[in-house]
């Protein structure tokens, strides 16, 4: 699993909006570092570590809610949960299709036609997931959907998330 990346600038005495701004932008940062990967479909750890970081930023939201308006922080915080499920649904399918095909080995050549065809199904619908994923992306794009959370969080936490330099954490 992708290991969470260290928020810069984050000390125990912090202000609890610091702390939100800091948090949040950082596991945004840390959560889209893994998009192209997992657009490009040919490692399935890159989609499984977006979800999880994906997960880590909705609880920094559920944790972080007080320091934000509750009627406007509703939206993004559903935003990331859409995210969070599209991932999800993907990522099922993948974990299924890993374990049925390491149950391949250990099958007789006469038991191994009901979970082939199982696989097979599975494969189908992993791949019909994958349209939903670049839509998904796509529609963040398109409504500005960073720029916005950035200015929400800039706005709400005064942290200038332009000097703060999320990287992942060294090998």
């Amino acid at each position: 699993m992708a290991r969470a990346w260290e928020v810069p600038g984050l000390r125990g005495d912090a202000r609890f909006r610091d702390a939100a701004g800091r948090v949040i932008w950082t596991r945004w940062t840390e959560m889209m570092s893994y998009r192209e990967g997992t657009l490009l479909g040919e490692d399935i750890e890159e989609l499984h570590a977006m979800r999880v970081s994906s997960r880590r930023l909705r609880a920094a939201m559920d944790a972080f809610e007080g320091a934000f308006p509750p009627k406007s922080f509703k939206g993004y915080l559903r935003q990331v949960k859409e995210i969070t499920d599209v991932l999800g649904d993907a990522r099922d399918l993948d974990v299924a299709i890993e374990r049925l095909t390491g149950l391949l080995q250990g099958l007789r050549r006469d038991e191994r036609a009901g979970i082939e065809g199982l696989i097979a199904r599975y494969r189908q619908e992993r791949a019909a997931e994958d349209p939903a994923i670049s839509a998904l992306f796509d529609r963040i794009d398109e409504t500005g959907f960073e720029e916005r959370l950035a200015g929400y969080v800039e706005k709400h936490t005064g942290v200038r998330l332009a000097k703060l330099k999320p990287a992942p954490p060294e090998a």
